[in-house]
């Protein structure tokens, strides 16, 4: 395994991959202009990153231009915005699939478009694509996101972080990020960040500052309006340079009264009738007698912390020299491999805390690579049954497999119940905010960072007092709603029970209700085809894909976190509820946040304020907080259950149960237009305006100019970013010869065949056409290296979704080239927009026709592309394309 450093640039591919497995080779574009504008509201922030590009070449386009950067864990991208040369499209969310899918074709069709995804196993990692980018053209794209404000334990303030640099990561990363280049070292001529903040009315700004950069702050008026009357509630900070060179996370601290003070803000959505959000956030203030846990200290002294050894060790002894008196500890140390101080945790006392501060003060970073998830799982093995876990994790976050670390925290924690809990103290400028949100989350603790040289003695005694706090598992929320004048009685919401839901695995009543019971479906129906597929319909966001799963109700009110989490003194906690619209009608008045401990019951009420235009931002931010849940196999959906059994639906539906998760975070995620793991943005111009598919001819056939890009990869499900598939490595070897061996000539089929969804059948109609498929290697190429048919050729190039793209190697498989068919076309007056549609018909009929004695195998895989075409083309044009792609098989 290798550590990679990982870049943030703007690129494109100039070939194939150089292997296999390898990356393409790519071009940086020479300078990338980053600006940053982030407005901090009360508890949360509004961020627009604006990254401007510009093609270099003035003869040549680029096919596909991509930007990889990093974005703070956990925060809810709401809006991308793309302007290319002259025209500005606007993102929406689909299905991620969906997303590549619309993406692809509009690049297929030389429209102007972009995508935003979000990369599978970073959270805080995304990339911008961008489609056909005309020569010289100036690229502008406007991502708009939401974050929660934390809370810096160090100052008692507001701690915002801007990542800067993708966090390098140890492992083989399974995605597009590449190692750092020295083409790549100039792809940044920096960061213009502003930062203005605007606290409500009665808290005054007292400071705005950075540990990690020089700032020009303005206490009393924003950067928008300079010359305004100042006000207290107000601020405003720049960079003292202007930009920042990204090699550091920007950290902003921003110290004002009454930060943590408990709120409940009601808000209504401006569009969905009588849908509300409901945010609570406070900074606890309270004290319970110290308990006396076993304390582990799990540290990194892998290479990447070479620098990062003098803020380690000081952290770890301010922790060793705070411990109380009677607790158990130990410090496990790991990197490639890991050890243990003993073999058990030792009491607290003078002899074990002098051979903890010895064996601390030898610490270097001499344990090779980062593997996190043995350590971690062998300190919960080990622990004492009898005791809680308190684990504080100390590491720069610098590895690939979150997720397996994220689900052994949710099995050996979340889902067992035990007293454990894990505190994660990211150390450096380059720490993995994801890892270290994520692994405090699942383990119900608190995440603070610090970066080098930084003063951490207030934050590493706080998070030792959160250590120290006694377990409190049973925390819940209450709604109480205002009385109407003349009721004797209270309206209460109670959370818990909005998880037991309708569960439908059949066709619901109406349907039932429909269908004529009184006749029974005949076994034999000699008029029946089974090999007919059900219209799908229109599905404009993707969700259809979860068509086969059982109906599942939402709840009425949704909780995020699902499981509030442990409250700890000067920590902020938010927790969103969700109000769907069929709540109770009345307004809010309180919500009553509770629990229960060893030393008496918790319990604050906080009155509910409503917040006088309708807005999305509450909205949003519940949204990705569910998903995120969802996306960390955690959330509502696991502790629901089946109305009619009581049984959870995880137990009731193992098989379908992933599926099902997946399904509801791309509902919100589509309903609230927010990005994430399964939805990502695409921009067209299909977005902003009808698109003229009639007149909109591809761009190569308009502009009449090359790219310099010459590999134009796709982006599809096979191949998701720029992840060589096999396909694009076999493109560098010779490409194989097949030819149709003809023994007699080819009859047309039915005209009344020519229209979808009917389908040539070996069973029900013999083939008349008698030829046989026979594949002719290249001269000097052995038989066995090269035995792949046209059949399974024809497979491996489908897409996902169930289209074939224009390429040519598409057509050196068919037999046919590119101006014949394109010719053929044209001569029947179908129009040649859609060149996907155009070869998806082509091979649908190569494999009707030509390939007919193989139906078994092909006929699923043909179900998919006929399905795609319905959905895409009005039955006037598929029987026209049909019709043509009939003819032009027929002449090979």
């Amino acid at each position: 395994m290798v550590r990679t450093y990982h870049i943030c640039g703007c690129y494109y591919t100039t070939g194939p991959p150089t292997s296999a497995w390898g990356y393409a080779p790519r071009t940086y574009l020479p300078q990338v202009e980053l600006k940053s504008h982030s407005t901090i509201l009360s508890t949360s922030s509004r961020t627009v990153l604006t990254q401007t590009f510009s093609n270099p070449s003035s003869t040549k386009g680029i096919k596909t231009l991509r930007y990889t950067f990093p974005l703070y864990d956990g925060v809810s991208v709401v809006d991308f915005e793309c302007t290319i040369g002259d025209r500005k499209i606007h993102g929406v969310v689909k299905e991620k699939e969906k997303a590549r899918a619309v993406f692809q074709e509009a690049v297929d069709q030389g429209q102007q478009a972009g995508l935003l995804e979000q990369l599978p196993d970073a959270s805080d990692v995304f990339t911008t694509t961008v489609g056909n980018v005309p020569p010289s053209a100036k690229i502008v794209i406007n991502i708009t996101y939401l974050g929660e404000l934390k809370n810096d334990a160090e100052v008692d303030g507001i701690r915002f972080t801007i990542p800067t640099k993708i966090a390098p990561r140890y492992g083989s990363y399974p995605g597009q990020l590449a190692y750092s280049a020295a083409d790549a070292a100039q792809a940044s001529k920096g960061m213009e960040i502003i930062v203005d903040a605007s606290m409500p009315e009665g808290s005054f700004i007292k400071a705005m500052q950075s540990p990690s950069h020089r700032l020009a702050v303005s206490i009393g008026t924003l950067s928008s309006a300079p010359n305004a009357e100042p006000r207290l509630n107000q601020a405003s900070a720049s960079l003292t340079l202007g930009s920042t060179e990204l090699d550091s996370d920007f950290v902003l601290q921003v110290l004002n009264k009454d930060t943590g003070s408990p709120k409940a803000m009601l808000e209504r959505h401006p569009m969905i009738p009588n849908q509300r959000a409901l945010a609570v956030s406070l900074v606890p203030r309270f004290s319970l007698p110290q308990a006396r846990p076993e304390i582990v200290f799990v540290v990194d002294r892998s290479g990447s912390m070479r620098d990062k050894i003098p803020t380690l060790v000081s952290a770890l002894r301010i922790f060793l020299k705070s411990l109380p008196v009677g607790v158990m500890f130990n410090i496990c140390s790991f990197g490639s491999s890991y050890s243990f101080l003993w073999q058990k945790s030792k009491t607290y006392d003078q002899s074990s805390l002098d051979v903890a501060l010895a064996h601390v003060q030898s610490f270097g970073s001499d344990y090779g690579g980062t593997n996190m998830y043995q350590p971690i799982e062998a300190t919960i093995n080990n622990r004492y049954g009898d005791l809680p876990l308190e684990v504080v994790f100390l590491t720069d976050g610098q590895v690939t497999d979150q997720e397996l670390l994220f689900n052994l925290l949710n099995r050996m924690v979340g889902e067992s119940k035990a007293p454990i809990r894990f505190f994660t103290l990211g150390i450096g400028s380059q720490t993995s905010h994801a890892l270290l949100e994520g692994v405090a989350r699942a383990g119900n603790g608190f995440s603070q960072s610090v970066k080098e040289g930084e003063k951490l003695d207030r934050k590493v005694v706080r998070m030792l007092k959160g250590a120290l706090t006694p377990h409190v598992s049973d925390y819940s929320l209450e709604v109480r709603y205002k009385e109407e004048e003349g009721e004797d009685f209270e309206l209460v919401d109670k959370i818990e029970e909005c998880l037991n839901l309708d569960v439908l695995a059949a066709p619901s009543k109406e349907d039932e209700e429909d269908r004529p019971n009184s006749q029974p479906i005949s076994l034999f129906d000699a008029n029946a085809d089974p090999d007919k597929d059900e219209n799908p319909g229109n599905d404009e966001d993707g969700q259809k894909r979860y068509s086969h799963l059982p109906t599942l109700s939402s709840p009425k009110i949704l909780q995020a976190p699902n499981r509030i989490p442990p409250l700890f003194s000067f920590i902020r906690t938010s927790v969103y509820l969700l109000l769907s619209p069929e709540t109770i009608k009345k307004t809010p008045k309180s919500v009553i946040l509770k629990a229960s401990s060893q030393h008496g019951p918790l319990q604050i009420e906080i009155p509910v304020q409503v917040m006088e235009t309708p807005g999305e931002t509450i909205h949003q931010l519940a949204a990705k907080k569910a998903v995120q849940e969802l996306e960390e196999g955690r959330g509502w959906i696991f502790s629901a259950k089946d109305q009619a059994t009581g049984s959870l639906l995880k137990d009731k539906m193992p098989g379908q149960f992933p599926q099902m998760v997946e399904r509801e975070a791309v509902k919100l995620g589509v309903q609230f237009q927010v990005g994430g793991k399964f939805c990502s943005f695409v921009a067209v111009e299909a977005n902003d305006k009808k698109a003229d598919k009639e007149g909109d001819l591809a761009m190569e056939d308009t502009l009449g100019y090359e790219f310099l890009d010459v590999s134009n990869q796709t982006i599809n499900a096979k191949t998701p970013h720029d992840m060589p598939s096999i396909r694009a490595a076999n493109a560098q070897k010779s490409p194989p010869r097949f030819q149709m061996m003809s023994t007699a000539s080819t009859q047309s089929t039915n005209n009344d065949r020519r229209s979808f969804p009917q389908r040539h059948s070996t069973r029900s109609q013999p083939s008349s056409n008698n030829f046989a498929v026979q594949w002719m290697p290249q001269s000097g190429q052995a038989q066995q290296d090269t035995a792949e048919e046209p059949m399974e050729a024809l497979i491996s190039l489908q897409t996902f979704e169930g289209p074939w793209g224009w390429t040519p190697e598409l057509f050196e498989i068919l037999g046919i080239t590119e101006e014949a068919a394109r010719h053929g076309f044209d001569k029947a007056g179908v129009a040649m927009t859609e060149k996907n549609l155009l070869a998806t018909s082509i091979v649908i009929c190569f494999f009707r026709i030509k390939l007919a004695s193989e139906e078994e195998t092909w006929e699923l895989v043909l179900d998919k592309a006929v399905n795609w075409i319905e959905n895409q083309a009005a039955e006037e044009s598929r029987s026209a394309m049909m019709a043509t792609a009939e003819k032009l098989v027929q002449s090979i």
